[in-house]
């Protein structure tokens, strides 16, 4: 079984919405991501903690890295950030995201999924404006109505790099426009 189906079926059995009075919802994520590591940590072999407190991964197991991602369905909208395009460039182990979906007002778990990053449907990733660059989910409602590509990894990585140099090249053309303002500023 591999650990995507076996942290799915973990998380779907065991998980629950946890106590969250006068909580706002990154600290209601916040619980639940502890709690999925405390899942982790009971059900899977050589469990590590987080290389460091900007790491890509919430947990490790073995040499793959799990990033949780949380969402609250009663939200209108969400466009969560993923990873930076410079550390997915250097990434060196197996990356996979857990989606706990949640719904506050209902105080329930709705559903879990864990994806590989290249499983992602890039129908709702972007790269957007924040350092060197941001994987992000344009819409989390649309993208969780068809989460997962039909593409290859090395199809997938092919669009990666296809978007980063048009991200880069949109990002030289506003940053070219502001700084003629600048210069020709009376």
């Amino acid at each position: 079984m591999t650990i995507k189906i076996k942290l799915t079926e973990l998380l779907a059995q065991n998980l629950k919405f946890p106590e969250s009075t006068n909580l706002q919802q990154r600290g209601i994520a916040d619980k639940i991501e502890d709690a999925c590591n405390e899942i982790i940590k009971a059900n899977f072999e050589n469990v590590k903690p987080p290389r460091s407190r900007k790491s890509t991964e919430d947990i490790s197991i073995g040499d793959t890295y799990i990033d949780h991602k949380t969402s609250d369905e009663s939200l209108d909208f969400k466009m969560p950030n993923l990873i930076s395009v410079d550390t997915l460039r250097k990434l060196d182990h197996e990356l996979i995201y857990n989606f706990v979906v949640y719904n506050s007002a209902k105080r329930e778990i709705v559903k879990t999924f864990a994806l590989s990053l290249y499983e992602l449907n890039w129908d709702h990733l972007a790269i957007q404006n924040l350092g060197t660059g941001q994987l992000q989910i344009k819409n989390m409602k649309a993208f969780l109505e068809s989460p997962v590509s039909s593409m290859t990894k090395e199809q997938w990585r092919a669009k990666l790099q296809e978007q980063v140099v048009a991200f880069y090249e949109k990002l030289m053309t506003k940053t070219k426009k502001r700084q003629d303002q600048w210069q020709y500023w009376n």
